[in-house]
């Protein structure tokens, strides 16, 4: 399927996809086998993007190694992030999300459709470094 349900729409709207810095090297990310590198693409809350990585609350960044699990990541980061720990989500976002999340909806949008949106992106898997970069161009 190629459509995204209501609430992917709202997930993908509360997440963004962005290159890691020096503040997301260093503070790396709970519970990584493979440390960050500088320039590693990974998606993240966008509610906390502001907050330094360290003090981020729990998921609320994400690092995948492969195009395809980044369906899982962002599935992860709703249920775990946006919908429990994040603190910096409006309430009426949460509340909608949940509200979405318990409706029955079509699944819609699944590994394929995530993977294909950020390759049209620029990102791609490095096999050198075995994580996501955006393509330079």
């Amino acid at each position: 399927d190629d459509t995204l349900s209501e609430y992917q729409c709202l997930v993908r709207k509360n997440i963004e996809l962005f290159e890691a810095g020096v503040r997301d090297v260093e503070a790396n990310a709970q519970g990584r086998n493979k440390p960050i590198v500088l320039g590693q693409a990974g998606i993240r809350c966008r509610h906390c993007a502001v907050i330094d990585p360290k003090q981020r609350s729990r998921g609320a960044t994400y690092y995948p190694s492969k195009l395809e699990g980044l369906y899982q990541a962002a599935q992860n980061q709703a249920k775990q992030h946006l919908l429990v720990n994040c603190k910096y989500i409006p309430s009426s976002v949460r509340e909608r999300l949940l509200r979405l999340k318990e409706g029955k909806t079509p699944p819609g949008g699944g590994k394929k459709y995530w993977a294909d949106g950020v390759r049209v992106l620029g990102v791609f898997e490095d096999a050198n470094s075995g994580c996501l970069r955006f393509e330079r161009r």
